[in-house]
């Protein structure tokens, strides 16, 4: 093409863009040059901000970004419908907050017209309209009035989305399947590409996080923690860094103030927070007996033997590094979590220093550990026992077509143990129950979220179990044995609260682990995922079984004398209550 035609196919175009813009009306001739004016940012190939310090003033402003920004996605038409990218209007609105001398709310009151969205208040309908008695957390709201903080604009706009009440959430940032209270979070982008040292991104990570919990976490409002004060404290955190393990590690100990032994965060290579502790494991699992650390398993030559106390690794006390690792591994008691008993005794060479007092003498044992995780087991097969006069049953390993096999088989025995230490694979809660359980009984309350309501959750009817009118099968008269610990979590738990209705059953063992609710995983910035309890669990009477488990009748503490000798001290003591003549009684 010549140079006269370029020149001329140029002129007509700029002609024809001029007249397009002449062509608009005034009121968007502002908008048009905004937008020209606006710096245009490839968010997907980073946020454009690196800063590592920042004032009093701005972390609080960044707060207020972070609650305001939460309270937009989920009650926002345009980000519940996804017309508008709410990780996109997060960083064009962060822009303009971090420039010196910056109006906050007058940026965010402007964000949030510029979306030009009419809010029509719309009145709750059933089922979303519930009665006071039946909402188990409400949303934390109340700062939308305050128009002293917000000024009377932005707080009068806040305001008005959380009369919305929307309930068609298909393609929201949280979505539910169908109509139970069942949610998902698969809106959330994972962002693989991400550049660790971009401070826009690190925040997005953080903001997320806390606002997911902020909405969509049935416990927090029992976690113990000033959630808000959790965000201002985590801003300096999160931006510290630049570079993915200080990014991890600052997420991982977030997710520790939320006290949920469900938690644990996978990153990079599919590593979790137990791999930060280091390469290798001891191939050991432990038990605590009045604060000490006690081997209860080995599974490998290396070095230790049942019984160890634990002391020292190389040469630092064990109490300091469990308190150190605490600090990063969300758990609902300090006694519970699985990613705790696989991160306390990980070492960063193969081979380590190991103080311990094994039978009163204190020595230090060469050990070796193993590049793969040792987790704590109950191998024990299911089994008769006593010459056929108890039936022992794993519930970890057993598969639901067996439950009907084994109480027909095994229907005139004297006594059955349950043994919920391990991780039930089988729906045991309503099987088992219409075998012991006289009557149709409630043995659980759970909570739901309410779709039109971000931030409330709603108790649902109570579940209940027991024999009905359809069961074909004969109620079982033996005395029932059920064996919980720290280790019988989730779905264990409810299995307890379901068999302990039964007529001849007692709970026998330590608390369970105080995390309950279907988990519900998300991703997080950098592809890292991570998970919650998803909804809440509570006994009849609405008492908490977060954080606190499911208690036994009788308690019983192992022994390292009994560890030594290689007994399982609860099978034992559940053979001897089964054996004695007294009735059970709760």
């Amino acid at each position: 093409m010549s140079k006269k035609k370029v020149i001329f196919l140029c002129l007509l175009l700029s002609a024809l863009a001029l007249l397009m813009y002449s062509a608009l009306p005034k009121s968007e001739h502002a908008k048009e040059k905004n937008r020209q004016q606006e710096k245009v940012y490839d968010f997907e190939q980073g946020s454009g901000m690196k800063f590592s310090a920042l004032s009093e003033q701005k972390i609080d402003e960044l707060a207020k970004l972070g609650k305001v920004w939460g309270l937009m996605k989920y009650h926002h038409p345009k980000f519940i419908s996804s017309e508008a990218n709410g990780d996109e209007e997060f960083f064009r609105t962060l822009h303009k907050i971090l420039e010196d001398h910056a109006d906050v709310n007058a940026i965010l009151y402007d964000w949030v017209k510029a979306l030009d969205t009419e809010i029509v208040p719309e009145e709750l309908q059933a089922p979303y309209r519930v009665l006071a008695s039946s909402v188990q957390r409400s949303p934390n709201t109340g700062w939308v009035k305050d128009r002293q903080d917000l000024g009377g604009k932005l707080s009068l706009e806040l305001s008005k989305l959380l009369t919305a009440h929307i309930t068609e959430r298909e393609g929201a940032y949280v979505s539910f399947k169908n109509a139970s209270g069942y949610f998902d979070m698969g809106r959330e982008r994972p962002y693989y590409q991400m550049k660790f040292d971009d401070t826009g991104y690190r925040l997005l990570g953080l903001f997320r996080y806390w606002n997911i919990i902020e909405y969509y976490y049935p416990y927090k409002n029992q976690n113990g923690e000033d959630w808000d004060q959790v965000l201002r404290e985590f801003i300096p955190k999160i931006i510290a860094g630049d570079d993915y393990d200080s990014y991890f590690k600052t997420l991982a100990e977030l997710t520790a103030r939320v006290h949920d032994s469900h938690v644990n965060l996978v990153g990079e290579k599919r590593k979790d927070v137990a791999s930060t502790f280091g390469k290798y494991q001891l191939p050991v699992s432990f038990v605590e007996i009045d604060g000490r650390i006690v081997i209860d398993q080995v599974f490998g030559d290396c070095g230790l033997k049942l019984g160890d106390i634990v002391l020292k690794i190389d040469g630092v006390d064990i109490q300091e590094i469990a308190k150190n690792r605490r600090t990063y591994i969300s758990q609902s008691r300090e006694d519970t979590s699985p990613v705790f008993f696989r991160s306390l005794l990980r070492i960063d060479q193969r081979n380590a220093s190991v103080a311990v007092n094994r039978r009163g003498k204190e020595i230090v044992v060469r050990a070796s550990g193993f590049a793969y995780a040792s987790e704590f087991q109950i191998s024990t097969p299911s089994q008769v026992m006593e010459n056929g006069d108890i039936y022992y049953m794993n519930a970890g390993k057993m598969q639901d077509a067996e439950v009907d096999r084994i109480m027909k088989e095994h229907r005139n025995t004297k006594g059955l143990i349950v043994d919920l230490r391990n991780h039930p694979k089988t729906e045991l809660s309503y099987v088992l129950a219409e075998y012991l359980v006289s009557s149709p009984t409630e043995f659980a309350l759970f909570s739901m979220p309410n779709r039109a309501i971000p931030g409330e959750f709603d108790y649902t009817q109570p579940e209940v179990s027991g024999r009905t009118a359809n069961t074909d099968h004969d109620l079982y008269q033996g005395k029932v044995v059920l064996l919980i610990n720290e280790h019988t979590i989730s779905n264990g738990e409810t299995v307890a609260m379901s068999l302990r209705n039964g007529k001849n059953v007692v709970l026998l063992g330590r608390p369970t682990a105080g995390a309950n609710g279907d988990v519900v995983e998300f991703s997080l910035p950098g592809n890292i995922k991570t998970r919650i309890s998803g909804f809440g669990v509570f006994d009849p009477e609405k008492g908490p079984i977060q954080g606190v488990g499911v208690q036994p009748d009788i308690y019983l503490q192992p022994t390292v004398e009994g560890i030594v000798q290689g007994k399982d001290e609860y099978i034992e003591k559940a053979i001897e209550l089964i054996e004695e003549e007294a009735v059970f009684t709760r």
